[in-house]
């Protein structure tokens, strides 16, 4: 980012909210193949089940994981009720994309393991510098795995310290990308970027030409994190009820919080005021305020 660019309101990505029928299992897996590690286990309270507006996550047991370098960034809950969702065919969050260290030996090792690679390691269409592949995880959530080789101007993204570190990219699939795009530029309070890319594991999953290209747009966030929005035209729209896998995105945002925000006393986002909404597309994004002296004192 140059030094014009006003710092971001919005970021870094907290955790993404993940829904499965199995904690333990989803626990184990992500443990065992991904070398995420259990930090905390809470049931989901009343207040934040509010606050995320489902209230029929109350008592949910849910599991917070870290990645290798120790930031926490996944939020499992287990809810039994949850319908299926193809992430790759429907409008909503479509990906987590998590930086690694080596994209190549990490998608080998995943054979045979509860995460199916849908596209094999190939350097993206925006750089050579970025190198990728595409799995699905043991809840239908899709996971962009992600080696980035060096600066990619104009992107502002991190160095990796571990064998799978953290999510630092919230993927959103949308039927309007500017509607999206407006929506979360004006939470961050910066311009984003516009531009037309190929997204070869939806069109793989959507049986439309590999090299066909998608309007997309990034909006830079703190800590060298992004959004970035993917207009699918050919998606459907989002489910209304709770669905399996990334169910929600939640955002450290850098203000005073609104009067509508929920103060949390306790549980896995204890001590902190939580608003969601429901975004253009079809998209839950949670934020967790941060005041002004929160930001002086980190």
């Amino acid at each position: 980012m140059t030094e014009q660019t006003p710092r971001p309101l919005l970021g870094p990505i907290h955790c993404a909210i993940l829904i499965t029928r199995h904690l333990g299992a989803t626990v184990d897996a992500y443990e065992q193949h991904l070398g995420l590690h259990l930090t905390r286990r809470h049931a989901i309270d009343p207040q934040a089940a509010a606050a995320l507006g489902h209230p029929e996550l109350s008592g949910c047991p849910a599991a917070m994981l870290a990645g290798g370098s120790g930031r926490e960034w996944l939020l499992a809950i287990e809810y039994d009720n949850a319908v299926e969702r193809n992430a790759l065919r429907s409008h909503g969050w479509l990906a987590m994309e998590v930086l690694v260290d080596d994209v190549d030996e990490l998608a080998n090792s995943l054979d045979g393991s509860p995460f199916e690679v849908l596209r094999p390691p190939a350097d993206l269409d925006v750089s050579d510098r970025i190198r990728a592949c595409q799995a699905r995880g043991p809840s239908g959530e899709i996971l962009y795995l992600t080696q980035v080789k060096g600066p990619v101007t104009p992107f502002e993204l991190p160095t990796c310290s571990a064998r799978v570190d953290h999510l630092f990219i919230a993927v959103l699939s949308t039927a309007h990308r500017d509607r999206s795009m407006e929506q979360f530029e004006a939470l961050a309070g910066n311009e984003g970027l516009r531009f037309e890319t190929k997204i070869t594991v939806v069109n793989q999953a959507l049986g439309l030409p590999m090299e066909e290209r998608h309007p997309v747009g990034t909006v830079q966030l703190q800590s060298a994190s992004l959004i970035e929005i993917d207009e699918i035209a050919q998606a459907t729209a989002a489910p209304h009820d709770l669905s399996l896998g990334v169910f929600s995105m939640v955002f450290e945002y850098e203000g005073e919080p609104p009067s509508d925000a929920v103060y949390l006393r306790g549980g896995i986002f204890g001590k902190r005021y939580l608003l969601a909404h429901r975004g253009a597309g079809g998209e839950t994004t949670a934020l967790i305020y941060r005041s002004a002296t929160d930001v002086m004192t980190q």
